[in-house]
């Protein structure tokens, strides 16, 4: 016990001295590089938890803290990021002596390091029974740069429970007594509680090394181990599924997971081992190891990518790899095995291609990781126990310069840290204030970092906003961005009040024209920022839907009949040939018993040699009426493991869209005449398009409301399905929405006779252009 107590009172030391100087500023500066994004929405999440855990402390045992106000009006909303509870918990004794967030956010980075160094110290000592050999060990796992090239990611300095749960496997191997399963399976269970992320590496990094000690140790046939690694297994999802049965129902609503071609993006190089973050003094702030000017290897920018673990830790974890002590070669090998799996698969797909799209579909939850790069953090740990068992027969002087190098290596000296954001305003204060609960969005809304401002105001206030930050959003977020750009538009206003957003919050003047002034009122003013409140009655409503664009002309007679299909071969012209892509088929059938007149059919397939890095399935079922207006539609896409089911039902008369995905309802408002994009494509066939003409449509896209601007080019020869066509050639383009990348370029072409028939279309984008052409046809 004096031995912990003084190793922990060493490695505060160092924490306090690598983190340096925000020991001297903990309410004053923030623990990150930049604040916007993550460490904002980490700070807000932080926030929440320690104001629930005071005031509610049942919503933790009922799963309401899940139920956090960002995303307005999405349900179990803290489950789109990791909740950070578990930190949470242990941290809020400082916040009861100082109700400061900033404070406990820089606590919990210090401590996590601190935690990380004595969870490997421990392993580490354990292994070798040397206390200079565990420092070692402990002063990289603990300090290494991969923790301040991911400042932006709090929950990601959540690496002592790795050491832990390896710590105990060892005790399970080594004596199998049932309180050593028992403690596997709670340390495995918190390391998914502490990180989602490190939940589903660590599980990875715990079979690695299982299967490595059951070969190093010869029992690879041993039923008894398998029997206590199923009961760990088993203590492991009882004490993690509690916390993670609402990142369930978020994956069931959102279509959340990734597939291959995302993880590649996320993935690291070789290059990223000798790759320092900007921080460090000797290699990252001098420019020797940063990814600019290129070297041989090809390298990669990004936060992720910073995966260098010091040249004298390598060195000794070389040494210990293959010249460890004899009574410590088997676990040394065991570690180098643990170190290669670990750089093996944070090069993600692009790596071992087989191996790791092996573990994406076998292998629970690997669907769930975008960035394949932070498996890196299982080679850490097994160059941190190499190392150690390389110097645990060093000589006290050797044992000094070795940690004055690796502390010289891993030295940011005095790290630039921004100052703590405000978690008040007047704006804020305002709004507490003001009776009801109404919710508050933020404009300009974006979809990505622009919101933590929002989010860090609201906490001030207390309302639900509608305004968020995450890698995953509802489905319906995009349609709010939409009606944030076109404040006080009346289908903005429209739109709000359909969700339950009763104040808006502008950092710019929003002046209503005459159908909006009496919907739309100026409450307050705080320096550049604008309260408005949006005032409702039926009055107010019947005018602001008349004062919406005028419905588009009545459809002409269908030139389709039911039994009508279409299949197209769909083409990637991005490359450097023309390769198949997938095929897709259109079909027109019966709507079975409902008062609607046609069911639209759509289906779609990536090719084979696509499916190898982007595999994908799509099925639309839509039903419209006489006037070909959509009734109800139901959508299932598969990419890889992510499955989104999505249905929306129209209420034309009544101008509102329900949007359900998984369990989750939505409802918002419908644009008169709104057609979805695949009934606009049947709409269009039944009117007089001539070359020149222009139209606009108000179009409904999973809930977006957006206008289809359509131009009709001249009459172009074709070939498509065997035979040479004349067809109109169109450019539709989508207005009236935000787009988070360039918008998606489209041409059309249609059969030039009554028939209308779609014979090609083009698609570009940032992945280049997918052409679909017509091989078959049938009329009925």
């Amino acid at each position: 016990m004096r031995r912990s107590l003084l190793a922990g009172l060493v490695y505060v030391v160092a924490a306090c001295a690598f983190t340096w100087p925000l020991v001297l500023h903990p309410f004053s500066l923030f623990g990150a590089i930049d604040p916007a994004g993550d460490p904002s929405l980490n700070l807000w999440t932080l926030t929440w938890d320690l104001r629930t855990i005071s005031a509610h402390p049942t919503w933790l045992l009922t799963g309401r803290v899940f139920d956090a106000p960002m995303f307005f009006p999405a349900r179990h909303a803290l489950a789109y990021s990791d909740h950070l509870l578990l930190q949470a918990l242990v941290v809020w004794p400082v916040y009861a002596l100082t109700h400061d967030p900033v404070v406990c956010y820089n606590v919990v980075l210090v401590a996590s390091l601190v935690a990380s160094a004595l969870a490997m110290d421990a392993l580490v000592r354990t292994i070798t029974g040397d206390t200079r050999a565990a420092f070692i060990a402990g002063l990289i796992y603990g300090f290494a740069p991969y923790h301040f090239t991911h400042l932006l990611h709090l929950q990601l300095q959540a690496l002592y429970f790795l050491p832990l749960s390896l710590l105990c496997l060892h005790r399970v191997f080594a004596g199998g007594h049932a309180r050593d399963v028992v403690w596997l399976g709670v340390v495995a269970g918190l390391q998914a509680v502490s990180s989602a992320y490190y939940g589903i590496i660590g599980a990875v990094g715990l079979v690695t090394a299982a299967i490595a000690l059951a070969i190093a140790t010869r029992r690879p046939r041993d039923a008894r181990l398998l029997g206590r690694g199923l009961a760990a297994a088993a203590v492991a999802v009882v004490v993690a599924l509690p916390w993670t049965l609402p990142y369930f129902r978020v994956e069931r609503d959102a279509g959340a997971g990734r597939n291959l071609f995302e993880a590649s993006h996320g993935s690291a190089v070789l290059a990223s081992y000798v790759q320092a973050p900007g921080s460090n003094v000797l290699y990252g702030r001098s420019g020797f190891l940063q990814p600019s000017p290129p070297g041989r290897l090809p390298r990669k920018e990004g936060p992720e990518q910073a995966l260098f673990m010091g040249f004298v830790p390598m060195c000794l974890a070389l040494a210990g790899a293959m010249a460890a002590p004899r009574h410590l070669r088997r676990i040394a090998a065991v570690y180098a095995a643990l170190a290669v799996a670990g750089v093996v698969l944070s090069l993600g797909p692009d790596g071992i291609r087989p191996l790791y799209a092996a573990l994406y579909r076998w292998f629970f939850g690997m669907a769930a990781i975008r960035a394949p790069a932070r498996f890196s953090v299982l080679a850490l740990c097994g160059v941190a126990v190499l190392a150690g068992i390389s110097t645990s027969r060093l000589r006290h002087v050797l044992f000094v310069g070795l940690v004055a190098a690796i502390a010289l290596e891993f030295s940011n000296g005095a790290i630039a840290y921004p100052p703590a954001p405000a978690l008040t305003s007047g704006a804020g204060r305002w709004l507490h204030d003001q009776p009801g609960s109404g919710a508050v969005a933020c404009v300009p809304m974006g979809f990505d970092t622009a919101n933590t401002a929002c989010m860090l105001q609201s906490l001030a206030h207390g309302r639900p906003i509608a305004n968020g930050y995450s890698g995953l959003r509802p489905p319906f977020f995009a349609t709010v961005v939409d009606a944030a750009s076109q404040l006080p538009s009346p289908a903005a206003l429209l739109t709000f009040h359909e969700i339950g957003v009763e104040y808006i919050i502008s950092d710019h003047p929003l002046t209503p024209d005459r159908a909006t002034s009496d919907a739309f009122l100026e409450r307050a003013r705080f320096g550049d920022q604008r309260i408005y409140q949006i005032v409702w009655s039926p009055e107010i409503e019947g005018r602001l839907e008349e004062a919406e664009s005028p419905v588009p002309p009545a459809p002409g007679p269908p030139p389709f009949a039911i039994g009508e299909s279409a299949t197209y071969q769909l083409r990637w012209m991005g490359g450097p040939m023309n390769l198949p892509a997938g095929d897709a088929r259109v079909a027109v059938a019966a709507p079975e018993g409902t008062a609607a007149r046609f069911r639209f059919l759509i289906t779609g397939t990536t090719a084979s040699w696509v499916s190898s890095f982007y595999d994908a399935k799509a099925e639309l079922d839509t039903l419209v009426n006489d006037r070909l207006l959509p009734l109800r539609q139901t959508a299932s896409i598969v990419e890889g493991r992510r499955t989104t089911e999505r249905r929306l039902e129209f209420d034309p008369a009544g101008h509102e869209v329900r949007m359900t995905t998984g369990g989750s309802t939505v409802t918002l408002p419908l644009a008169r005449d709104a057609r979805d994009p695949i009934t606009a494509l049947f709409y269009v066939r039944t009117l007089p398009l001539a070359a020149g003409a222009h139209l606009v449509l108000p179009l409904t896209d999973n809930g977006r409301r957006s206008q289809l601007d359509l131009t009709v080019g001249a009459t172009e020869s074709i070939v498509a399905a065997g035979r040479t066509w004349q067809a109109l050639k169109l450019a539709p383009r989508i207005t009236g929405r935000v787009e988070r990348q360039t918008p998606l370029a489209i041409t059309t072409w249609l059969s030039a006779d009554a028939r209308r028939i779609p014979l090609a279309f083009e698609v570009t984008g940032p992945f280049g252009t997918v052409r679909g052409e017509l091989t078959q046809y049938r009329e009925r």
